[in-house]
């Protein structure tokens, strides 16, 4: 459940007034409750139900009910409050909308008991202040994507537990069509008949795809907002939920270490983001580093980190993916990341890899066979003789059953050049993962580590006692709870300057 100041604050008033403004609710007759929390403490929650008969499961977002006159009130003072509020706005939001309520209701010589206040005070603070409609399930860490697929049709939710799910909330055409144009704006985009399509970050971080209007869309408007996960997942967090093994994880800290070029590869949702930004965290704590993105994901705790976005056309001016990676090349990085390869910025990363660059990037591909023939197609157009630069490729999956739904590594390979007659790739299989086990497999000894040991003057016994040695350190890391962005971050610095102080430190944990 994420914290928010301005419902801390009404929590608080709540509390000091002794009331509260969510009811009980009996479950409707023939669902059964499988799961219920809050997602904004005291004041929504969340159930999971599952209908008795067909056993579909459903996600119901619980508000705080008004009556008929309630809402009739409510709907009258609404759009005054929203006017007063444009130009009686100050530092503290939720101040200044509460004494704003009170001055409306005033106007109108209406008195009302607390807990209608306080209700109605919730649902102004989440139109006004917050997103509206969908602002309390993008409270529920458990979601990770929110989408609705046009008027009159449950809005959806992706939920890591249950996964997809249609929610309680429907909206018509009308109320669809102003909610779109308040995403666009939160957003800070202009959205209309005339641009009707928005890609766009919203202010917590998360992506939002919007579609205006029936012409793009024959359903209506629609929207998919992908959340931002405001503490990024870390290396620990990947080995707890058995993304990858801690031993993978140490061989990937040090090719990272060594700048040997990666990319994590997989299909639409498969965590390929999350994974390489958790692996990222591997970076020397003061190497210059330079992420180019279409819209901001990769999370950092670096000090001397560049975070680049794109720039749609204004007046002529378009700044693509292109364009700040050649600018980035400029600025001296010791490592370069792209959020994910897509057009003609390709050419120029893979050019980076061999100039001695690192480099880390995500991309769209199933396998590695899918990822050469994609890479060498239009419109991005690599050449094969630069491909070979790539050091190591990670397959990221979603695998899906009746019963669980896990993110697993399914292979990591190692690009070791061209074979001079085939001129075909040649690939060596580091590690697989074996579905019937759930367990990650070494399939052979690793080729860049021998790279490593050549560049470094280490014997590759040595090598291999530091990946052991690293390791151990993951799990001790995991096995003391510390998975936290900060305090991984804070534990990998400290290794780079003193290791065994870092053990020292991690032994000691409670």
């Amino acid at each position: 459940m994420l914290s928010n100041p301005r419902y801390d604050d009404l929590r608080r008033m709540m509390d000091d007034y002794g009331v509260e403004v969510l009811e009980e609710q009996e479950v409707p007759e023939g669902e059964r409750l499988v799961d219920e929390y809050w997602v904004i403490d005291g004041i929504a929650k969340v159930r999971i139900l599952e209908n008795e008969e067909s056993l579909k499961r459903s996600y119901n977002l619980m508000e705080p009910q008004v009556s008929h006159d309630e809402a009739t009130l409510l709907f009258t003072v609404y759009e005054d409050v929203r006017q007063k509020l444009i130009y009686s706005m100050d530092d503290d939001a939720f101040s200044s909308l509460m004494r704003t309520v009170r001055e409306v209701l005033n106007d109108y010589a209406v008195k009302t008991s607390d807990v209608l206040f306080l209700k109605m005070l919730y649902y102004f603070v989440r139109d006004f202040l917050g997103l509206g409609i969908v602002e309390p399930i993008l409270h529920d860490e458990n979601i990770e994507d929110v989408s609705c697929d046009g008027y009159d049709i449950p809005i959806f939710v992706y939920h890591r537990k249950y996964g997809n799910l249609a929610t309680n909330i429907t909206l018509d055409k009308e109320t669809l069509d102003n909610y779109v144009l308040l995403l666009a704006q939160r957003a800070n985009k202009h959205l209309s008949y005339a641009n009707p399509i928005v890609d766009a970050t919203l202010p917590d971080g998360s992506r939002i795809q919007i579609t205006y209007g029936s012409e793009i869309s024959t359903r209506g408007s629609t929207f998919t907002i992908r959340k931002f996960r405001s503490e990024p997942f870390t290396p620990i967090d990947l080995l707890e939920l058995g993304t990858l093994s801690a031993r993978m994880l140490a061989y990937f800290w040090l090719l990272i270490e060594h700048k040997r070029n990666l990319m994590v590869i997989g299909e639409t949702a498969s965590g390929k983001t999350t994974t390489l930004n958790a692996l990222l965290m591997f970076i020397p704590p003061d190497s210059k580093v330079v992420s180019i993105e279409d819209t901001r994901e990769i999370q950092l705790y670096h000090d001397n980190w560049i975070p680049e976005v794109t720039r749609l056309s204004i007046e002529g001016q378009e700044i693509d993916m292109y364009d700040l990676l050649k600018a980035a090349l400029r600025q001296r990085p010791e490592y370069i990341i792209v959020g994910e390869v897509r057009g003609r910025e390709a050419q120029t990363l893979f050019q980076a890899m061999a100039t001695g660059h690192a480099a880390y990037a995500t991309f769209h591909a199933g396998d590695v066979n899918q990822l050469i023939h994609r890479l060498e197609e239009e419109p991005l157009n690599v050449p094969r003789v630069l491909i070979q630069y790539l050091d190591t490729v990670i397959i990221q999956s979603r695998w899906v059953t009746k019963t669980e739904k896990k993110r697993r590594a399914k292979a990591v390979f190692e690009i070791l050049g061209i074979e001079p007659s085939s001129k075909e790739i040649l690939l060596n299989p580091v590690y697989k993962w074996d579905p019937a086990g759930d367990v990650f497999l070494e399939s052979s000894s690793s080729n860049k580590l021998e790279t490593i040991s050549r560049s470094t003057g280490m014997s590759i016994s040595e090598i291999l006692e530091e990946l052991d040695r690293r390791t151990r350190f993951l799990e001790l890391m995991h096995a003391r709870g510390v998975k936290r962005f900060r305090d991984v971050t804070r534990m990998i610095s400290l290794y780079y300057t003193n290791p065994e102080l870092a053990f020292s430190r991690l032994e000691s944990e409670d």
